[in-house]
């Protein structure tokens, strides 16, 4: 199992930075990098006075093998003999006069990485213990998924310096014939007054949310009002509305929320339509919004960032803002609050994705009733071709309720459903 080593100097990350306020130190997709990519490592550079004016710049993402690089480096002659490590370092300032509380460290790397701050070491990945060194091979292969996801770290203030930093990065293959590496990296410092904070619950919300936690369906009759918070399958909710939450509370709150206010402008604006075209129009809309550069399929590892907000609130109109992704907790309770402003009649469920009567895992998705009594289902993670949106009776072995329970199989489960 892949892993990170810490080092005292470092710790897990609980949070990241505010989706509006926050201070980048070190950008994510910036020039200014420099890199050694002839296999060996120069006596040295790691140390904060290293002259690394003769190697090589670039800007990251660095690495080869993979589409999006913004700068290719080199691993040798022989395709099948490549280095083990490629070096990196980025100088970075950090302001006198920030007041920071909390510095956090978003590290993406294929396959290992060790990282050190100003000559000392601050973390690995993936490398196991011992000495690393040019010839260090990563423990396990990283691929999919792994190779987009950002790792998430916190840096103790006091370790930066007001001024020139120095960040030093050795990334390292599994193998001699792996096909790819890539590099990428992000600071950001927060002043107490852009940490998260915690989710609190109006008592106006507690029948839709209780609705969607106990019974895990919002009927089309009732509506998502401010104050709903959704902290995910274990969400407690303390007698003060305080939420306790293993992953990040989603807040919906019209008044705060100026980009979910955008969205509302814009479904109110599709009214017109017919019924089925507008719920179409509404799906594509968020599916565009929450899809990472256009790909749905990696929006899972874009919303790994939200556990920054563990236990804490994130507006529902921010989440795509922060981390350019929404999977389907965010798009169907998005949906319900467009489709509802749309004069749609929209049901928000929860349950589980189902195969040849094998549960694959919890889902979030929807239905809308038509005028004419039929019901369509709304997945906006997993849509149909062409956004199509089936009967709920064409779709029975698809969804089951969270027991596992058929949902649309016929009149008596469908009945039971709502």
């Amino acid at each position: 199992m892949m892993r990170f080593i810490i080092f005292a100097l470092l710790a897990l990350v609980a949070f990241s930075d505010s989706a509006f306020s926050r201070t980048v130190l070190l950008e994510r997709s910036s020039a200014g990098w420099r890199y050694d990519d002839d296999g060996t490592a120069d006596a040295g550079w790691q140390d904060a006075a290293f002259n690394d004016d003769h190697w090589k710049k670039g800007a990251s993402p660095l690495g080869y093998g993979d589409r999006g690089m913004a700068t290719t480096v080199g691993f040798g002659e022989d395709p099948e003999k490549k280095h083990a490590a490629t070096f990196f370092r980025r100088h970075f300032e950090v302001p006198a006069g920030g007041e920071f509380v909390r510095v956090n460290l978003a590290l993406r790397c294929d396959d290992g990485a060790a990282l050190s701050l100003n000559g000392k070491s601050l973390a690995r990945l993936n490398l196991g213990r011992g000495a690393v060194t040019a010839k260090t091979f990563a423990e396990e292969a990283l691929s999919g998924e792994q190779e987009q996801e950002f790792h998430r770290m916190q840096l103790p203030v006091d370790l930066l310096r007001v001024g020139k930093n120095v960040l030093a990065v050795s990334v390292h293959q599994v193998g001699t014939a792996s096909s790819d590496l890539v590099l990428d990296l992000e600071i950001v410092a927060l002043t107490k007054e852009e940490l998260p904070v915690k989710a609190v619950v109006r008592a106006e919300a507690r029948q839709a949310i209780n609705a969607y936690h106990k019974r895990h369906f919002v009927a089309p009759d009732m509506g998502i009002p401010d104050g709903y918070a959704d902290g995910g399958t274990y969400m407690k909710i303390k007698e003060d509305g305080t939420v306790v939450a293993t992953r990040e509370v989603i807040m919906v709150d019209r008044k705060r929320d100026s980009k979910l206010a955008g969205y509302i402008d814009f479904a109110r604006t599709k009214k017109d339509l017919p019924e089925v075209e507008r719920a179409q129009v509404l799906a594509q809309y968020i599916d565009s919004i929450t899809s990472p550069n256009g790909q749905r399929g990696q929006a899972e590892a874009a919303t790994r960032q939200l556990m920054d907000y563990r236990n804490s609130e994130i507006l529902l109109g921010q989440v795509a803002e922060y981390c350019g992704g929404g999977v389907c907790r965010h798009r169907s309770l998005l949906f319900k609050i467009m489709g509802d402003e749309a004069g749609l009649r929209v049901g928000l469920r929860r349950g589980h994705m189902k195969s040849r009567g094998r549960l694959l895992g919890r889902h979030a998705w929807n239905e809308i009733t038509l005028s004419d009594g039929s019901r369509r289902i709304v997945d906006v993670m997993n849509p149909e071709k062409n956004f199509k949106l089936p009967l709920a009776e064409e779709v029975s072995h698809k969804y089951a309720g969270i027991k596992g329970e058929d949902l649309y199989g016929g009149t008596e489960n469908a009945t039971r459903s709502r």
